[in-house]
């Protein structure tokens, strides 16, 4: 097993899948092939305290992790898979702590980026009072491929996400972000409240000491783990686009163990993101 701090990561400019070059072939050809629009659904209904100062801490630590997000995204967009559309990211919960959290992020921004605040202007889709099938009935009806699959992201859950294909266009995130960790309240959420699939992240496959699938990751560490998982799949989908008219085919074996290095590539990046945010505490289990 390798250390976390030892992960192989590749360089991160114009980087396919695992440190595969893109083919600008495949970036000639992308228009060709409609990428769709992935939704990360930020899941606030586990409610926030009600005394002042937790909730003070808890409204200041949801934002928090969403700017550190985007702050990530606006960073990485010169790398994005060309006409690649980043991610929709919702925020649903009861209407006092969603608009909490809308204006705390508009505080963070106006302090820390007086010089870039207007690329932060409509990147997260605060919805009130929405429940997170409301807001799944909403992204159906807006969503024009066939391919609507959502599940829940949990530590706790029983099934893994499969790495051979890409993933589902709909992940559901808890704003679990607590001083102490509850364990299975994620999978109990999904599984028992909302009758929704509940999935854990493949982390046992980047074979890591300190790391497991069961490792409950920081929100804007998952956050960023799926956009590149996704923009690694649509980039690994062009070239594959390419390969397929040039060669008249790609055996399934080659595809699967490219599919596998998508989420290998994005999951080595974005616990390098949470490690140099937290280098005291990259892991919560030990």
């Amino acid at each position: 097993c390798l250390s976390l701090n030892n992960l192989n990561l590749h360089h991160d400019e114009e980087c396919g899948t695992a440190g595969h070059t893109v083919d600008h072939a495949s970036s000639q050809t992308s228009h060709l092939r409609e990428k769709p629009q992935n939704i990360i659904l930020c899941d606030g209904w586990y409610g926030f305290p009600t005394q002042k100062r937790p909730r003070k801490e808890r409204i200041c630590a949801v934002s928090r992790q969403l700017v550190n997000f985007l702050t990530w995204r606006f960073e990485y967009k010169p790398n994005f898979p060309s006409d690649a559309k980043p991610c929709q990211v919702h925020l649903i919960g009861k209407d006092l702590d969603v608009e909490a959290v809308r204006d705390r992020i508009h505080e963070i921004v106006a302090e820390q980026f007086t010089n870039t605040p207007d690329q932060y202007d409509n990147q997260i889709i605060f919805k009130p009072n929405a429940d997170v099938h409301e807001a799944i009935r909403q992204g159906k009806k807006d969503y024009q491929h066939e391919n609507f699959e959502v599940v829940y992201l949990s530590p706790d859950a029983s099934d893994t996400l499969p790495l051979l294909s890409r993933p589902p266009r709909v992940v559901i995130v808890g704003m679990l972000i607590d001083r102490r960790i509850t364990s299975d309240r994620s999978r109990k959420r999904a599984e028992e409240s909302l009758k929704m699939r509940a999935v854990k992240l493949p982390l046992n496959e980047l074979n890591v000491r300190e790391m497991c699938s069961e490792e409950p990751l920081n929100v804007d560490t998952v956050m960023e783990m799926m956009q590149r998982w996704w923009f690694n799949c649509d980039k690994l989908e062009d070239r594959l686009l390419v390969r397929d008219n040039h060669r008249g085919g790609v055996k399934d074996g080659v595809c699967e163990q490219e599919y596998k290095n998508c989420f290998l590539d994005a999951a080595a990046w974005a616990l390098k993101s949470h490690r140099e945010r937290h280098p005291n505490r990259t892991v919560h289990k030990t």
